[in-house]
């Protein structure tokens, strides 16, 4: 593969993806007990990067059901992926989550990362196939299906370097953002205890 030539890969061909499991069925299908489940608040921890952001990828050190730091997970109601967190090492993903399995060195999970949440045709292909009412979601028939650009391992790297550290520099400007809310809030509220004591 040229270095700046992209090929068109069907994601299924590159990956495999484990649906989480139904937690009323868990112990009798799977013989799972006291299972910790990933569920939204886990992912959300997660997406905001709240313990880091993974840079190495651990060897995985539980069974196939439970998460490992560096495993990609993705929400099936919002449509995004993201790593596994340390926070997060051990818990069982329950039904409203897939794990991505990476078959081979083809794709690297950060670009991986920045094409499921961000690439516009990925994005797109996502949105037409989209089920359901009251919980929208993509089918994993349907991830399969997904077409996506494949550049050359480096460029995969660079790209996938570039999107996390402007996912690290967003975090910084929101927690800039919260700090200089709190600073102003805190300055107009004793000014306005100023003037009351004036009165």
């Amino acid at each position: 593969m040229k270095n700046n030539a992209s090929e068109t890969y069907i994601l299924g061909d590159l990956v495999s993806f484990v649906q989480g499991v139904n937690s009323a069925r868990a112990e009798k299908q799977y013989g799972l007990v006291d299972v910790i489940y990933y569920d939204q608040a886990s992912f959300e921890r997660d997406y905001n990067h709240e313990d880091g952001f993974v840079e190495a990828i651990a060897k995985s050190s539980f069974n196939d059901y439970s998460l490992n730091e560096g495993d990609v997970i993705i929400s099936n109601a919002l449509r995004q992926a993201t790593m596994v967190g340390r926070s997060n090492v051990g818990k069982v993903p329950s039904i409203n989550f897939t794990k991505v399995i990476f078959r081979d060195a083809t794709i690297d999970k950060k670009y991986f990362l920045y094409l499921f949440n961000n690439h516009s045709s990925v994005k797109r292909q996502k949105e037409r196939e989209v089920q359901g009412n009251i919980i929208p979601k993509i089918p994993v028939k349907a991830l399969n299906d997904l077409k996506i650009p494949i550049v050359s391992m480096d460029e995969q790297i660079k790209i996938g370097r570039i999107y996390i550290d402007t996912l690290k520099l967003q975090a910084k400007l929101k927690r800039y953002s919260e700090l200089i809310e709190q600073f102003t809030n805190g300055v107009l509220e004793e000014t306005i205890k100023e003037d009351e004591n004036h009165e």
